[in-house]
C-alpha cells in the first residue's frame, strides 16, 4: 500500500461522491478469475481484456474491502497470469487473505498517483474454507416428492450425502407442482391437499435437532410446455396452449411438435410477461431461496418460425423475407429474444426478493472448437448466449451441464473443453459444473468432481436424485457411500458478494411511442458507454451500474437523468 497513496485516496473519494465521469464500460472486460471463489489462505488471478486505446498506460487493479484498500499492477507478459505477452488479455494476482469478506475491484489506467480512468467495479467473495455448491436436482416425470413420505425421504437423504440445496422441478410443461394462481395443478400429484413445494421447503428448512439448513431452489421449465404425441393435439384451457395457441414455436413448415414436445416461443412478447407473471407468482408466495431456469432456450435450429415472432423481426431489420435458419440477423434475433427474457425476469424478480438466487441450466451440446463460444451448437444452435448472461449480470448461478460420459474419450476431452473455458468467463457470477450422474459410474462422476475442483469449480449440480449413477436406483445407501468420497464433511453454498454488498445498482423502465412499446430501441447511458436494447414490450434494463447521475438517451437523443444507488433498482419510463 505504501507504493499508492494518492491512487487509494482518490478511490475511495470516487466510490463516496460516484463521479460518473471517471468510468469507461468500455476499457476493461473481465475474462477470468481462478478460483472463482476464493477461500481464506488462496490467492486469485485476474484477468481482463483492455481496449486498445489504454493498454500503453500503467494499469491496476484495486482492491477494496471494508477495513482494506489496495493495488495491484496489471501485466500483459504472459507471466501474470495473462494468456499470453502482447495480446491483449492482461492479468494479475489477488494476494491470499486470511478473513473471509466482500470485495470489490476496478481497473485504473494512468500513473498510480494521477489515473485517468476507472473501468466498472465488479464484486466478488473471499469465502471461509469449504464452501461449494452440492445441489441436487430432483425431477417432477419420477419419484421424488410426489408425495409427502417421498419428500421427505428426499430431503433426508440430500442431507445424508452432504448436499446443501435442492432443486426441485415445480414446472416441467406449463403446469405446477405448486398452488398456481396462473397455471393448471401437475397431473401427477395426486393428493389435492399436498402442495409439494411449500412441504419442500418447510423440510429443507427445518434445523431443529442440529439439522442443517437446505437451500430450496424452484426449478421451472420455461419454453417447452408440452409433452405428447401430433396426434392428440395442444391441451385444452386453462393450460396456456388453449388459451394461446398463437403463441407456440414453429419450424418453417409449420410444425407445432418436435420430440413430442411443444415450445413457447421466446419471440413472442405475450410469452415473456406471461412466464415472469408465473415465476412471480413462486417467488412471491413461496420462501424459495432461488430460482432456476431450464429449457430457457429455442429447441434447436430450424425452430422460432412464429408469425407474431416473424413479423417483429422483419420490421426490426426491414427484410421482407423469410429467412432461413442459418441467417445471421435472423440468429442474432433469437439469441436476443432469450436474454430479453432473463434480463426482464432477474429485474422483476429480484424486485420482489432482493436476496434470491437466480440460476440458469445452460447447455454444453458437442465441443467449443478452439475455445470459441460463438462457434459451439450453444450459441448457434439452442441460441442461448449464456456467456454474454454472465457478462451482462443477469444470472447470480450458472449450472451448466457438464452431461458427459467419462468413459467416452471423445466425451472426456469435452467435460475438459468446457469445464476451462466456463471457469475463465465467470464475469464474477458462480459456475457450478452440472454432473450427468445418470450416463456415468460412480468412478466416472467422482473424477469429474475431482478436475473441476481442481481447476476452481465453485462446487456441483448432481443430476439427477432419481438416477444417482447409470441404471443405479436412489436409495439412501448409495448416497451415504457416495458422500464419502465426494462430500465427505459439510460445505456451505458461497455467498453471493453482489447479493450482500454491492457498490452498483440498477436501471429499468419501459420506453413507449404514441402510447405503445418501442421494440428494438437502443436505451443508453453515455457517460459510461453502456447501451441495452428494448424487447418486445419496450422494456429495457442495466445491471451493475455504478452510483452516480446519469444522462439515459434512446437511439442517441437524450431524454432525461436518473440517480443511481447502491444495491437498489432505479426506474425510469420513457415517452420517445
Amino acid at each position: 500500500m505504501k507504493n499508492f497513496p494518492i491512487f487509494v485516496l482518490l478511490a475511495f473519494s470516487i466510490f463516496s461522491l460516484g463521479y460518473a465521469e471517471s468510468y469507461d464500460a468500455t476499457m476493461a472486460e473481465w475474462t477470468n478469475l481462478l478460483p472463482a471463489i476464493p477461500e481464506t489462505g488462496q490467492s486469485a488471478v485476474f484477468t481482463t481484456k483492455i481496449s486498445a486505446s489504454y493498454r500503453r498506460m500503467p494499469l491496476s487493479v484495486v482492491f477494496r474491502s471494508h477495513n482494506k484498500t489496495f493495488a495491484v499492477s496489471l501485466k500483459d507478459d504472459g507471466a501474470h497470469g495473462d494468456v499470453k505477452a502482447g495480446d491483449g488479455i492482461f492479468g494479475c494476482v489477488f494476494p491470499a487473505q486470511n478473513e473471509p469478506g466482500y470485495w470489490f475491484c476496478f481497473v485504473a489506467a494512468g500513473a498510480s498517483n494521477q489515473p485517468q480512468t476507472f473501468s466498472i467495479p465488479q464484486t466478488f467473495t473471499v469465502s471461509p474454507k469449504n464452501t461449494e455448491y452440492r445441489a441436487i436436482w430432483a425431477d417432477l416425470w419420477n419419484q421424488g416428492f410426489l408425495t409427502p413420505e417421498q419428500a421427505r425421504q428426499f430431503v433426508q437423504t440430500a442431507r445424508q450425502g452432504n448436499f446443501n440445496a435442492v432443486i426441485v422441478q415445480v414446472r416441467k410443461v406449463g403446469d405446477a407442482a405448486y398452488n398456481s394462481r396462473i397455471e393448471p395443478r401437475s397431473s401427477n400429484i395426486k393428493d389435492s391437499s399436498y402442495d409439494p413445494l411449500k412441504y419442500i421447503i418447510d423440510l429443507a428448512h427445518d434445523t431443529s435437532g442440529g439439522k442443517k439448513r437446505l437451500e430450496v431452489h424452484a426449478w421451472v421449465v420455461v419454453y417447452r410446455v408440452h409433452k405428447g404425441s401430433a396426434k392428440s393435439g395442444l391441451p385444452r384451457s386453462p393450460h396456456i396452449l388453449g388459451k394461446h395457441p398463437e403463441w407456440a414455436s414453429k419450424n418453417l413448415a409449420g410444425e407445432l411438435f418436435v420430440e413430442n414436445s411443444v415450445c413457447l416461443d421466446p419471440g413472442v412478447p405475450g410469452v415473456t410477461d406471461y412466464n415472469i407473471s408465473v415465476f412471480e407468482d413462486i417467488v412471491s408466495r413461496y420462501d424459495v431461496d432461488g430460482i432456476n431456469f431450464d429449457y430457457i432456450r429455442y429447441q434447436a435450429r430450424g425452430w422460432g418460425y412464429n408469425a407474431i415472432a416473424l413479423q417483429r423481426f422483419r420490421k426490426l431489420y426491414n427484410r421482407k423475407d423469410t429467412p432461413n435458419a442459418r441467417d445471421p440477423q435472423w440468429l442474432e434475433f433469437q439469441r436476443e429474444q432469450v436474454t430479453h427474457f432473463l434480463r426482464k425476469a432477474y429485474i422483476r424478480l429480484t424486485a420482489i426478493k432482493p436476496n434470491l438466487k437466480v440460476s440458469v441450466c445452460t447447455i454444453g451440446w458437442g465441443d467449443i472448437p478452439g475455445g470459441d463460444f460463438t462457434r459451439t451448437d450453444a450459441y448457434a444452435g439452442g441460441v442461448q448466449d449464456w456467456n454474454e448472461w454472465q457478462r451482462l449480470q443477469i444470472l447470480d448461478v450458472n449450472f451448466r451441464m457438464g452431461y458427459k460420459n467419462q468413459s467416452n474419450p471423445k466425451h472426456k476431452s469435452q467435460f475438459i473443453n468446457w469445464t476451462r473455458f466456463s471457469l475463465g468467463h465467470q464475469y464474477f457470477r458462480l459456475s457450478p459444473i452440472g454432473l450427468g450422474a445418470y450416463l456415468n459410474s460412480t468412478e466416472g462422476t467422482l473424477s469429474q468432481i475431482d478436475y473441476a475442483r481442481q481447476n476452481g469449480a465453485d462446487g456441483f449440480g448432481y443430476y439427477c436424485y432419481n438416477e444417482p449413477a447409470k441404471n443405479t436406483k436412489p436409495t439412501s445407501s448409495y448416497y451415504q457411500a457416495f458422500a464419502k468420497k465426494a462430500f465427505p464433511v459439510w460445505a456451505d453454498v458461497p455467498p453471493l458478494a453482489w447479493k450482500e454488498s454491492n457498490p452498483n445498482g440498477s436501471l429499468a423502465g419501459i420506453v413507449r411511442r404514441g402510447g405503445h412499446p418501442l421494440d428494438g430501441a437502443i436505451v443508453s447511458l453515455p457517460e459510461i458507454k453502456m447501451s441495452a436494447k428494448t424487447d418486445g414490450t419496450g422494456f429495457y434494463a442495466f445491471i451493475g451500474v455504478p452510483t452516480g447521475k446519469y444522462k439515459i438517451a434512446v437511439n442517441g437523443k437524450t431524454v432525461g437523468t436518473r440517480e443511481i444507488h447502491a444495491s437498489r433498482i432505479s426506474y425510469f419510463d420513457i415517452k420517445y
